[in-house]
């Protein structure tokens, strides 16, 4: 299978300061990888080297992705993403414009529906503050979506989400990767979710990749202590 994103011995951080030193990973097209650390284990500036944004300034390495490829995000906090007045509608529009796209009613109710949103019409009515969070997060998936992105890059996406919902947004996660073939690679502090979710595993710690391998491996024959006192630690995320 074709490798479409590819990290070499990448370092990056915040301005004369390294946060991630000399990472490297493979991402094959249509999997799913998870990187798994807790707060300040460089996650997220890993996840912000990939996609170019957040003022991360890379300083050793490369990040190789196929030409042209878009790369989508999705966010921790959603409601920073869309205005919290103007519908979902608008603003779904007004993304799609802007990357050139045409708004087809009939494939943005699908891919709403995917999500588990099922009543579209109401969901493009509203406006990101009438929304429960677990709601909003769905909506950002679904607009990023639609944008056809090769690559979904996910931040903590459930974090802020009770455990039944992050289990829906999980489930549905895994739906988009089994109907569209979208390449997902999510950042998360929960090893459980990494079980459900992923293909391939990383483990960070203090701006290092510890391991990085199939999940089965990494989960039931993990190398390094790190990771043994982590699945000894956390949880796994129930999903039906």
């Amino acid at each position: 299978m074709d490798t479409i994103l590819r990290i070499s011995n990448l370092s990056a951080g915040y301005g004369d300061e390294n946060v991630i030193n000399d990472i490297s990973f493979e991402v094959e097209a249509g999997k799913r990888v998870c990187i798994v650390g807790e707060s300040g284990s460089g996650k997220s500036t890993l996840l912000k080297a990939i996609h170019g944004f957040g003022g991360v300034t890379v300083t050793n390495g490369s990040i190789e992705t196929p030409k042209d490829i878009l790369l989508g995000v999705v966010p921790q906090n959603p409601g920073g993403s869309f205005n919290p007045i103007r519908t979902y509608k608008a603003q779904i529009m007004e993304a799609l414009k802007s990357n050139n796209i045409d708004f087809k009613i009939d494939e943005v109710e699908k891919t709403l529906r995917i999500l588990g949103l099922n009543d579209a019409k109401r969901a493009l009515a509203s406006r990101p503050y009438e929304l429960s969070g677990g709601m909003n997060q769905r909506m950002a998936i679904a607009t990023t979506m639609l944008l056809e992105p090769g690559i979904l890059l996910c931040d903590e996406v459930t974090s802020a989400l009770d455990v039944k919902t992050a289990g829906m947004v999980v489930e549905q996660l895994l739906e988009i990767n089994k109907l569209k073939g979208t390449t997902i690679l999510m950042v998360t502090h929960h090893l459980g979710i990494a079980s459900k979710m992923a293909d391939y595993i990383g483990i960070m710690k203090n701006g290092r990749m510890l391991e990085y391998g199939p999940a089965k491996e990494i989960l039931e024959n993990p190398q390094n202590d790190y990771t043994k006192n982590l699945l000894k630690a956390v949880p796994r995320l129930k999903v039906s």
